[in-house]
């Protein structure tokens, strides 16, 4: 089932929008911020990742990416 709706956005999103996501950084980029819209995570928890454990995200300026929840460390 694909996710339609609020994507993801690198950059720091609208200040009036702000509060509806959430930011992680990107592992091995220092620079580079991924804001995740919270419609975009709460979907997440409803499908099971690819077999590798990825999953698929379009994300605005940049297309489609494949990304992983890692725990900080």
């Amino acid at each position: 089932m694909a996710y339609v709706g609020p994507a993801g956005l690198i950059g720091r999103p609208d200040e009036r929008e702000e509060s509806n996501f959430v930011s992680y950084s990107v592992e091995g980029a220092s620079d580079i911020t991924c804001w995740m819209h919270k419609n975009v995570i709460e979907h997440l928890k409803e499908v099971k990742p690819t077999r590798e454990g990825d999953y698929l995200f379009a994300c605005e300026g940049a297309g489609r990416l494949r990304f992983r929840f890692c725990d900080a460390t």
